[in-house]
């Protein structure tokens, strides 16, 4: 557990940087944020030839892991994650935030005050029985596709409305087909 709030807060902080306003006092960093934030640029468009949009839902938490489903066209994939990761997509899919912020939400405020849109995530593969995804983000004509789990994405895009996305070719080799 320790080791993944280290890898989120590096993230972040590697997001600060880029940003060039990390020497910066944090409260001038959210008001030229939020004064940037209001330059209005397009959408960037994500190259979704051979993937299909995904409804997630979870299935069962257990003690140490968590069963997510998600259903992309005529396949269902269940997908096993940790259970703390489960409760935070089932949070993001209900749309509630605990009294204590979790690390996905505090992501989601740093974006906001950045202004950082989560634009979709993108499961891509399958190695070693572990799926590989990409979260797409983009601040102002930045756009970056970002190495991580499926199921932090995951977490994350529900809390901003994203779309989470499948490779149809990995849908039909790991998916049960339902229709």
């Amino acid at each position: 557990m320790k080791e993944k709030i280290l890898i989120i807060l590096i993230f972040c902080l590697a997001l600060l940087i880029s940003s060039s306003q990390f020497l910066r006092s944090s409260q001038q960093v959210i008001t030229e944020a939020r004064n940037e934030s209001k330059e209005e640029y397009p959408e960037a468009n994500i190259p979704l030839k051979g993937f299909i949009q995904a409804n997630i839902s979870v299935e069962t938490i257990l003690m140490d892991r968590a069963e997510v489903s998600l259903r992309a066209g005529c396949y269902l994939i269940r997908a096993v994650t940790d259970a703390c990761v489960a409760n935070a997509i089932k949070k993001g899919l209900e749309g509630k935030v605990e009294f204590r912020p979790t690390v996905y939400d505090v992501i989601m405020d740093i974006f906001r005050n950045l202004g950082i849109k989560v634009l979709a995530v993108k499961i891509t593969e399958i190695k070693e029985n572990t799926f590989i995804g990409q979260l797409i983000v983009q601040q102002k004509d930045k756009v970056l596709a970002l190495d991580i789990r499926p199921s932090d994405a995951t977490a994350i895009a529900l809390r901003a409305k994203a779309p989470v996305y499948i490779n149809e070719s990995l849908a039909r080799e790991v998916g049960n087909y339902i229709c």
